[in-house]
């Protein structure tokens, strides 16, 4: 985990406006996530998570702390068969290079989401979708840290109240 204090927001947002924050924590793991969620200090300033800041507009500097998933490649395959393939993605991992990846593959299904900005954390939320196709059409299940208990828990695509660019993970998971 790294930490930065008065940090630029200028390369995490696709608007590339210079905005600060007070402190930046860019998480590298589960286990990183999992000690921030628990980490108190959180809990009483405000904060932010961020993906890759294509959903944002930077007004000002954001008083408090700002938490993001490190910027890295980070695709496996968990399942694959001649019906399906299964890919488990770090939020981190931009969105269009793991559809670049599934298409290199010869996987298709997903290169109707080409070319949308942003990581695939925030296309769980967003529902992100382009040309007819969605996000939920092709999300399994969602991992991630549950922030007021610090716990991993998964949820199936079905609990994750998918609709047109919306999620559970808007509202009432927020």
């Amino acid at each position: 985990m790294q930490t930065f204090k008065n940090a630029s927001l200028l390369k995490r947002n696709t608007f590339g406006i210079d905005q600060r924050c007070d402190e930046l924590v860019v998480y590298q793991n589960e286990g990183d996530a999992r000690a921030l969620a628990l980490d108190a200090r959180w809990q009483t300033i405000p904060y932010l998570l961020l993906g890759g800041g294509s959903n944002l507009l930077l007004t000002r500097d954001f008083p408090g702390l700002v938490i993001t998933p490190e910027k890295r490649f980070d695709v496996r395959v968990e399942q694959e068969n001649d019906q399906e393939v299964v890919l488990r993605c770090w939020a981190g991992t931009t969105f269009d290079d793991v559809v670049a990846y599934a298409v290199r593959h010869g996987w298709y299904g997903m290169e109707n989401l080409s070319l949308i900005p942003g990581e695939c954390g925030a296309s769980a939320v967003q529902n992100i979708g382009a040309y007819g196709a969605e996000a939920k059409d092709i999300i399994v299940n969602v991992e991630a840290v549950e922030l007021a208990t610090g716990k991993t828990v998964v949820m199936m695509a079905d609990e994750c109240g998918y609709s047109y660019r919306q999620s559970r993970f808007k509202h009432e998971w927020k």
